[in-house]
């Protein structure tokens, strides 16, 4: 069994809906990002993901952004703020949960001393706001490696619950134990825990592609009433049959060796 970890968290935030946040309440849209922000990755750009993301996610606009491979600080630094940007009248969540090392329990650190991980940020209309709970855990099933992989969930109380993970890179049946603890385990519980069916997002770097003739396919962590949509490679975005699906576009990153990748969505 996991270990549902539960802590509060303070929101950054405005008071005020502009006109343009209400036109666009209907949509509901995913950006799942992996930064390469660690120091230590051989795709790791100096830092410079960090601020194209932040300008990816004002032009773009997300509703939720998962991020994967990031130091703590890039919240506060360039993305949390860009998101601000993004919905200047909303109130915008954010959540940050560290890798674990095998050796002491303690984060993974990036070559700057920060923690590494994962986040969730997201956007709630002023209006509808009532406050978030946050979740992370070490799962059961790891590789041999030193770090442990973890995920971090954020329930805006009545309006979404948003999750991220960065699954094992050195074992597929690894990434599927994984990646199935998330969706049949983790997320049931968090919703049966606070009485929640609504709208539900999954995003992540799962270290697994779509390839029916591979029984580590990345749909075999699908739960029913859910649809994934992948970005073709190892990212994808598993969300609950409330949201309709409208279309999905992946963007060249010039600093990061993965795509962003939006996925459109709309709610009821």
């Amino acid at each position: 069994m996991l270990k549902l970890m539960t802590a509060a968290l303070a929101v950054l935030a405005s008071v005020v809906v502009p006109a343009q946040s209400a036109a666009a309440a209907e949509r509901f849209w995913e950006l799942q990002l992996n930064l390469c922000n660690s120091g230590i990755a051989g795709c790791y750009q100096q830092g410079r993901s960090v601020p194209e993301a932040g300008d990816l996610i004002v032009r773009l606009r997300p509703d939720l952004v998962t991020l994967n491979e990031i130091c703590r600080n890039d919240l506060a630094d360039r993305l949390v703020p860009s998101m601000l940007t993004a919905w200047p009248g909303d109130r915008i969540h954010q959540f940050f949960a560290p890798a674990l090392r095998k050796d002491t329990g303690t984060p993974v650190k990036c070559t700057n001393g920060q923690d590494y991980g994962n986040a969730v940020i997201g956007r709630v209309p002023a209006a509808a706001y009532q406050g978030v709970k946050t979740w992370t855990g070490r799962y059961t099933s790891q590789d041999t490696g030193n770090e442990q992989r973890t995920y971090a969930c954020v329930y805006a109380i009545g309006h979404h619950l948003g999750c991220t993970t960065h699954l094992s890179a050195s074992s597929e049946p690894v990434a599927l134990a994984q990646c199935r603890s998330l969706l049949f385990d983790v997320i049931p519980q968090i919703r049966a825990a606070e009485g929640f069916t609504g709208r539900t997002v999954a995003g992540g770097d799962f270290n697994l592609e779509y390839d029916t003739s591979d029984p580590e396919n990345a749909q075999n962590c699908v739960p029913p009433g859910h649809v994934r949509k992948g970005d073709g490679s190892v990212q994808h975005v598993v969300f609950s049959n409330d949201l309709a699906f409208v279309s999905t576009q992946e963007y060249s990153m010039r600093y990061t060796d993965h795509p962003a990748f939006l996925v459109r969505l709309t709610k009821p």
